[in-house]
């Protein structure tokens, strides 16, 4: 799975480096404070060649989750307290 969002700079695709904790933990602590994102199959992304003209619409509607505080994290998910958010 991807995790993907908009921001400033046009839609940003992450890929998880610790694949045995669940992509959803990983995405409100990566994606910034505030900002929704989608949850993704990698198959469903474009091809390199075009994926900067690629654009994705989400809102409160289709997304999967919302970037967190550090607080916030800590808060959801206190086993991984010592991780620094974004």
């Amino acid at each position: 799975m991807k995790i993907v969002y908009n921001n400033n700079n046009g839609l940003n695709i992450l890929t998880s480096a610790i694949q045995d904790i669940d992509i959803k933990i990983i995405a409100d602590k990566d994606v910034p404070f505030g900002i929704l994102y989608k949850l993704i199959d990698e198959k469903d992304l474009p091809s390199r060649e075009t994926r900067n003209f690629w654009t994705m619409e989400i809102n409160e509607n289709n997304a999967d989750g919302i970037g967190l505080t550090k607080e916030e994290f800590d808060k959801k998910y206190p086993q991984y307290k010592d991780w620094a958010v974004q």
